[in-house]
C-alpha cells in the first residue's frame, strides 16, 4: 500500500516529498478532506485495503488506481508517467469529460488544471506538482465597508438619473412627477426582491448570503443595460444603419447574460466555467426567441418595422440624401405593398366573422 497520510494531520519527520495532493470535495467544490500521496501506487475504494477509503454505496471495494507507467521509477512526480487504471466498477469513473469504464485505463496529464474525477457520486480533484496553481481569491468581506457602501450608493445614483432622464424623454411635462415616482418606486420593489431571491439562492447553496454582491451586480447590470440600449438608437441615426436599431436587443440580451453570468457566481463559485456555459446558453436562447418572437409578430426578425428616433440633425454625420433619389428608392417597395395588398387572407378571416354575426 503507497504511503498516504492525512494533510490534517501534518507530515512526520523525515518523511518523502509529497509526490501528489487528492481532495475530497464537498458539493460546492471546496476540499472536505485532503490527502497527500507520498509513494505510489494510490489505490482508491471503498475496502479496508485501500489507501483512500470511500464512504460512497456507489464505489466499488477496489475502484480505481493510480500508478508510475514505468514500474521501476515509482518516484517520479510527471504526470506524463501516471497511469490511471479503473478496477472492477459498474460504474465506471469520470475523468474530466471523459467517462471510462471498467478496466479501462487513462494516461495523466501534468499541464493545465488539476485532474477532476468523480467515482461514483465522490468529486476528487488530483493535484500533481507540475499543476497550475490558481490565483489567490481575495475576500471580499476583507474590503472595507465605506468602500463597498459607496460603490452602491454611486451605481444607484447613476441608475435613477438615467431612469428619469429616460422618463422625462418619453413623458408629457404634466405626466412627468407620477411617471418618476411610479418608476423609482418599481425599480426599489424590483430590485430588493430581485436581489433578495439571489441572495436566498447563496444562502441555501454557498452558505453566504452575499445580497451586497447581488445589489452591485443589479445595478452596474442596470446602468450598462440602459447605455447599451440607448446606442443602437443613437449611432442608428448618426449613421443612416437602422440595422443597428433593429437589432438593438442582442446587446441588451448580452448584458442580462453578463449579469446571470455574476449571479450564478455567487451561487456556486466554484464551477466557473459551468455557470459562463450556463450564461452563454441563456444568451442564445434569448436572442432565437426574441428572433421567433419578432417573425410572429410583424414577419421579420429586426423588432422596429421603422426607424422611429429622431435627434438633433447636428448629430448627423451621414450625407444627405437627394429628394429625387429618395422618390425614385421607394419604386423597389411598389411590388413588395401590392403583394401584401392582394394577401386578402387575414381580412377576410376578419370579415368572416363579422359577416356571420
Amino acid at each position: 500500500m503507497g504511503a498516504l497520510e492525512d494533510s490534517g494531520a501534518g507530515a512526520s519527520p523525515g518523511a518523502p516529498a509529497a509526490l501528489a495532493v487528492l481532495d475530497v470535495l464537498d458539493r460546492d467544490g471546496q476540499p472536505r478532506q485532503t490527502f497527500t500521496v507520498r509513494e505510489w501506487p494510490l489505490r482508491v475504494g471503498r475496502s479496508l485495503a485501500n489507501d483512500v477509503v470511500l464512504a460512497d454505496p456507489h464505489v466499488a471495494a477496489q475502484h480505481f488506481s493510480i500508478a508510475p507507467t514505468d514500474p521501476t521509477a515509482p518516484d517520479l512526480p510527471d504526470a506524463h508517467h501516471l497511469t490511471l487504471q479503473v478496477r472492477g466498477t459498474r460504474n465506471g469513473l469520470q475523468l474530466g469529460a471523459k467517462h471510462l469504464r471498467a478496466e479501462e485505463s487513462a494516461a495523466l496529464r501534468s499541464d493545465g488544471d488539476a485532474l477532476e474525477l468523480t467515482a461514483g457520486r465522490t468529486r476528487l480533484r488530483l493535484r500533481l506538482p507540475a499543476h497550475m496553481l490558481a490565483a489567490e481569491l481575495p475576500l471580499a468581506a476583507t474590503l472595507p465597508l465605506r468602500r463597498r457602501v459607496a460603490t452602491i450608493v454611486i451605481a444607484a445614483a447613476l441608475l435613477l438619473l438615467g431612469l428619469l432622464l429616460r422618463t422625462w424623454l418619453d413623458t408629457d411635462p404634466d405626466g412627468f412627477g407620477r411617471a418618476a415616482g411610479s418608476m423609482v418606486l418599481g425599480v426599489v420593489v424590483a430590485g430588493g426582491v430581485w436581489c433578495g431571491a439571489w441572495a436566498l439562492l447563496s444562502k441555501t447553496f454557498a452558505h453566504q448570503a452575499r445580497f451586497g454582491w447581488h445589489l452591485r451586480v443589479f445595478l452596474l447590470g442596470s446602468i450598462v443595460g440602459l447605455v447599451v440600449s440607448a446606442l443602437p438608437p443613437l449611432l442608428a441615426f448618426m449613421l443612416s444603419w437602422p440595422w443597428l436599431s433593429d437589432f438593438a436587443f442582442v446587446g441588451t440580451v448580452g448584458v442580462a447574460s453578463v449579469a446571470l453570468y455574476f449571479h450564478l457566481l455567487a451561487v456556486e463559485p466554484a464551477r466557473q466555467r459551468l455557470m459562463k456555459a450556463v450564461a452563454a446558453l441563456c444568451a442564445v436562447i434569448g436572442v432565437a426567441l426574441t428572433l421567433w418572437f419578432n417573425v410572429q409578430r410583424s414577419d421579420q426578425f429586426g423588432g422596429e418595422l421603422y426607424m422611429n428616433h429622431l435627434y438633433p440633425p447636428a448629430l448627423r454625420l451621414a450625407r444627405p440624401v437627394p429628394v429625387d433619389a429618395f422618390v425614385g428608392g421607394l419604386g423597389a417597395l411598389k411590388a413588395t405593398l401590392d403583394k401584401k395588398a392582394k394577401d386578402t387572407s387575414h381580412s377576410d378571416d376578419a370579415g368572416g366573422g363579422e359577416g356571420e354575426e
